[in-house]
């Protein structure tokens, strides 16, 4: 082989690799994008049945168990074509939303037990509603499922958000954004769905909000520590795809 033909062979080479490369960025952006929106379904299930637009009940079959199992499937494709970036992502997603909502939750428990800052459980409510139990009450399946959504599938979704748009900034900015959940929260439809004690819970007194944002605040902490911690990719996954260098500090 003549030394021209071996150059060109080696271009070609390398445009090949380079548009495989590309390829596999591009499909890893639109995967990426795929799982920020079905990240979004279960959170705005309350938003929308407290809207009227329809039940929980609803929304969960045929909204929120889609979204999982399309998160589930990116997920092993995501493992599948070495996207290590979105699978690090989801997998860091799935340990610090749970852990951070069980540390929501237990500041919520004790406004709601003590101090009477809650109208109610969230979970219970959630759970007699996905399983049109609200005229009968809970039981163990209704509060089976109202925690697991709550804990697991709102957890893990909050998360997902934070760790794909941000990447692995320093701990303490994942505090605005627990905060910007919060207050999107109080002044969203769903403060009708509890009683109708209005915007920011002010009919209660200021013990709703506060206990609001304390365990958001707690929220806000524990995801920033373990995504500051573990999360492997420092930019956001879209900056790295966009070829932008984001700052994440």
């Amino acid at each position: 082989m003549d030394p021209e033909t071996t150059v060109e062979s080696a271009r070609s080479g390398a445009h090949l690799a380079c548009g495989r490369l590309q390829i596999e960025r591009i499909g890893e952006l639109v995967a990426t994008g795929m799982v920020l929106a079905a990240a979004g379904v279960s959170p705005l299930m309350f938003v929308a049945a407290a809207a009227g637009y329809g039940s929980m009940n609803f929304f969960a079959k045929f909204a929120v168990v889609p979204a999982i199992l399309a998160v589930a499937v990116i997920t092993l494709v995501a493992r599948l074509r070495g996207w290590s970036r979105l699978y690090h992502g989801i997998v860091i997603a799935a340990i610090a939303g749970p852990l951070a909502t069980a540390g929501l939750e237990v500041v919520r428990v004790i406004g709601f037990r003590v101090f009477h800052a809650m109208p109610g459980s969230m979970p219970m409510l959630m759970g007699v509603l996905i399983t049109n139990r609200f005229l009968l009450g809970p039981n163990v399946w209704s509060d089976i499922v109202g925690w697991t959504d709550h804990i697991l599938v709102n957890g893990m979704s909050f998360a997902l958000v934070y760790v794909l748009v941000f990447g692995r900034p320093r701990w303490w900015k994942a505090l605005p954004y627990a905060w910007t959940v919060a207050t999107i929260f109080m002044i969203s439809p769903v403060m009708q769905m509890l009683g109708g004690i209005g915007e920011f819970g002010l009919a209660m007194g200021p013990r709703f909000p506060v206990t609001v944002y304390l365990a958001h605040t707690v929220f806000g902490l524990i995801l920033g520590v373990i995504v500051a911690r573990w999360a492997r990719a420092e930019e956001p996954l879209w900056a790295h795809h966009l070829m932008w260098r984001g700052r994440s500090r």
